[in-house]
């Protein structure tokens, strides 16, 4: 992974990138030979991951857990992240799609405590938005936004694994060759609806190496202390921590060792109406610092499943910052999944 990481480095840095006509069909042609062919890729409907995550943290620090994903072609989509740990307790986020109905789910336990503090776990909308609170129409909207972004994180998982997509059409344009003093990688320009992504393609093993994208940055955790520096505490005393990806979930916190402090779920109409506003208020002035920076997506370690050539190893930055790294522990192909694992149960 490092080397790998070395090799891109050198090419982003280096900047050397020739532009030209070439033959996007004949590249792409080659990278399915090199993951195992057309026959072999073409008969592939489902594939099943189990492995591990390691998360780095905005305040340095990392966070391992247990990672999960489902595909069965071609509309149907899941992973399982773990969200947040508190002890030996930890909540677990459900992402993906059946068809043309999005997966944004946080599974239980929704509410974490330990000693005197207690986390609150909530799903908003795409939006940042209040389920609870809207209307029909913004529910619509909000749900379009959140399959389209589900379908976007899936194609910038699996471009490394399939090239092509069947449940979200994308196009593919020669971008050019990208040098360094370690090799040479295609660089193909994909597009799709509402995606757009430079994927790099190894010119000598004619794997994927790495998928590309600008992007909003992530929502980054904010804590405000009861009674601490430039902020009023909110209704009912203790932290308010605000986190997510891209605005999706938000979380509340009280304690730890707050007196008085007490969950939304406790407190009284007019001290939930006060924290409400309180964090959204927290959430606006977060929306309005997110910068546009690159997201990276290595993939590494490819190993031969079933004739398929499968990544093992997937390697998440920011900004040029990691942020994260999966280990593909257990593969599977082309094995019935139970169809409860697909189910929205809310």
């Amino acid at each position: 992974m490092r080397t790998l990481a070395a090799v891109i480095a050198a090419f982003m840095v280096s900047g050397t990138v020739a532009f030209g006509q070439g033959d996007v069909n004949k590249i792409l042609g080659d990278a399915r030979e090199a993951l195992g062919g057309s026959k072999k890729l073409d008969a592939l409907k489902t594939v099943t991951v189990a492995g591990r995550t390691l998360r780095t943290l905005p305040n340095g620090s990392s966070m391992e857990g247990d990672f999960e994903m489902a595909l069965e072609l071609p509309d149907k989509f899941v992973r399982r992240d773990v969200l947040a740990a508190m002890g030996n307790m930890s909540t677990y986020r459900l992402s993906g799609f059946n068809g043309d109905t999005p997966i944004n789910e946080i599974d239980a336990p929704p509410m974490l405590s330990t000693g005197n503090t207690v986390v609150h776990m909530r799903i908003a909308s795409a939006g940042g938005g209040d389920p609870a609170t809207m209307t029909a129409e913004q529910k619509e909207a909000a749900r379009a936004a959140s399959l389209q972004a589900a379908r976007r994180d899936f194609s910038r998982l699996a471009l490394g694994m399939l090239l092509t997509l069947p449940s979200y059409p994308l196009t593919f344009t020669h971008g050019g060759t990208a040098e360094s003093p370690d090799g040479t990688a295609d660089v193909v320009d994909v597009k799709g609806e509402g995606f757009a992504a430079r994927l790099f393609i190894d010119s000598k093993t004619h794997l994927p190496l790495m998928l590309s994208w600008m992007d909003k940055e992530p929502l980054q955790r904010v804590i405000r202390t009861a009674g601490g520096p430039g902020a009023a505490a909110p209704a009912g005393g203790g932290n308010v921590v605000v986190m997510g990806g891209a605005g999706t979930f938000t979380a509340t916190a009280a304690g730890p060792g707050g007196q008085g402090a007490k969950p939304p779920s406790q407190m009284t109409p007019e001290e939930r109406e006060k924290f409400e506003q309180d964090m959204a208020a927290q959430l606006k002035e977060l929306e309005a610092k997110r910068r546009t920076v690159e997201f990276r997506v290595f993939y590494a370690d490819y190993k031969a499943v079933d004739g398929v050539m499968l990544p093992h190893r997937l390697q998440m930055s920011v900004d040029g910052k990691p942020t994260e790294e999966i280990t593909f522990e257990k593969v599977k192909v082309n094995q019935k999944i139970d169809p409860k694992r697909f189910t929205v149960s809310k």
